[in-house]
């Protein structure tokens, strides 16, 4: 048993805060929360955590991220329109997995994150299954919690259906057909993806932090028989389901051909709404795709910074919170300012979710965002608030750590957060429990990523020309 007490507790977004507060932890699970004094009086064999003066709240939940713990551009390939950014990419040899996500992990935890989605992601070495096992490996090793999702993608990995990818091929020089050639299977085949998955299901069953979901790409890269399978499987066994959904115009563009504009209602006819889902990105979505989303249930994970980073704009987080969409935010690891710095993010998130309304609940329901409904959408619903029965997964903040010795000591301490702190003011990072940092902890190690990262730098000599060539000529076909 041990005892947190800090200067300030808050439970979660629907509950006043708690001036001084105290929560009790045993076996991973809240216990209890109240008063320093009370909670010391009901359990006096606990060990103490004391905070001082530090802000205890639900720890965030990165709700959609692919464990690169190197951004872009530390690889060399800036911002640019989604599909050439991810076309570069074919000029670079296939990374170390189980590196990048423990480096990524290790930064999430430093910036108070305690639980994330693993979204659907492979480096296409061929093994994808072993990719996989590396990015598990990483994330119970650094304890940070952990949806992972089984990939699958089975068309449109060169361009987007229904352009005819041989033609576009033939249109490239003999030297990018050649780079192409050399592309090897990012994903299983269908049957098999759905052998790994129950397989990974029955050993991770009860596991204390992995949990197993299904990730298929997205509608453009996911055949329809191959979406009534994953759905036929996700209901029988009671896996969620997540995926990317009209990021770009050219998704956009995608579903009006594909699904006659009405991708959900497509996707729906497919038996994919049969259990719990979750979508990211949405960017592009309609008044009527909304609409179809509140129907369905659907929670959406926003990624603003790579919306915009990645030309996609801004997404119309102040719209669809005034529709009652409920919406989790993640990094994508293309956050705006280019770190796992979550608590900027959401400080973005919120500002684009405000619109010109009531500013009374604004914080407070930013902060659900991060908490409740990323708790939602990551399928973890013992998460996300501070209550008795719940996982302990905790963050102790400082406003005054990082950027200034003095705040007001009136002032609302969910405001002092959305408005100024950063992940550098995380004291502590717990998952179920087990504290996973401590502020002053030396950083993560990086120079075997560095050397892992310069080794994987060019799949060839002329590798980031032939890339390059791809990638300006997928930019004539995206719609104008």
């Amino acid at each position: 048993m041990q005892l947190l007490t800090a200067d300030c507790v808050i439970p979660g977004a629907e509950r006043p805060p708690l001036r001084p507060g105290a929560v009790a932890v045993d076996a991973g699970r809240i216990v209890a929360l109240g008063t320093p004094d009370n909670m010391r009086a009901c359990f006096p064999a606990a060990r103490l955590t004391a905070l001082g003066d530090a802000i205890l709240l639900p720890g965030f939940v990165n709700a959609h991220q692919h464990g690169r713990g190197l951004s872009q551009v530390q690889l060399g390939y800036p911002d640019d329109q989604l599909e050439p950014w991810i076309a570069r990419r074919r000029g670079r040899k296939a990374p170390d997995a189980y590196l990048l996500t423990r480096l990524a992990a290790q930064e999430m935890l430093r910036n108070g994150v305690t639980a994330t989605l693993h979204a659907n992601y492979s480096y296409a070495t061929g093994d994808y299954e072993a990719e996989l096992r590396g990015v598990i490996r990483a994330y119970e090793e650094t304890g940070l919690r952990a949806t992972v999702c089984v990939g699958f993608a089975n068309q449109g990995g060169l361009v987007y259906p229904p352009t005819d990818e041989s033609a576009f091929r033939d249109g490239l020089s003999p030297q990018a057909q050649a780079l192409l050639s050399q592309t090897r299977p990012a994903y299983l085949p269908l049957q098999e993806t759905l052998v790994l998955t129950d397989r990974l299901l029955s050993e991770y069953a009860g596991h204390p932090t992995i949990s197993i979901a299904h990730g298929p790409a997205g509608p453009q890269w996911v055949s329809d028989a191959a979406w009534q399978s994953i759905a036929a499987h996700a209901a029988r066994t009671g896996t969620g389901i997540h995926f990317h959904l009209l990021e770009s115009p050219a998704q956009r563009a995608v579903a009006e051909t594909l699904c006659s504009g009405a991708v959900l209602k497509h996707l729906e006819a497919l038996g994919v709404f049969e259990t719990q889902v979750s979508a990211a990105h949405f960017t592009q979505a309609r008044a009527h795709d909304v609409e179809e989303a509140l129907r369905l249930g659907l929670t959406v994970v926003s990624n603003p910074g790579a919306n915009m980073r990645l030309f996609n704009g801004a997404p119309p987080l102040a719209d669809w919170r005034a529709a009652g969409l409920p919406v989790a935010l993640g990094t994508d690891n293309c956050a705006l300012d280019d770190s796992e710095d979550y608590l900027s993010e959401l400080r973005l998130g919120g500002l684009l979710a405000r619109g010109t309304g009531a500013a009374a609940k604004a914080n407070r329901l930013t902060l659900a965002m991060d908490t409740k409904i990323g708790a939602q959408a990551i399928f973890q619903p013992d998460i996300g608030t501070i209550a008795p029965g719940q996982r302990a997964d905790l963050v102790a903040l400082d406003p005054t750590r990082a950027r200034g010795p003095y705040t007001d000591p009136d002032c609302d301490p969910l405001d002092l957060i959305l408005g100024r702190c950063t992940g550098a003011d995380t004291l502590l990072t717990m998952v179920g429990g087990d504290i996973r940092y401590r502020a002053g902890e030396p950083p993560a190690p990086t120079a075997e990523v560095a050397e892992m990262a310069a080794a994987a730098r060019l799949a060839g000599p002329d590798a980031g020309v032939q890339a390059e060539e791809i990638a300006e000529a997928l930019r004539q076909e995206l719609p104008r």
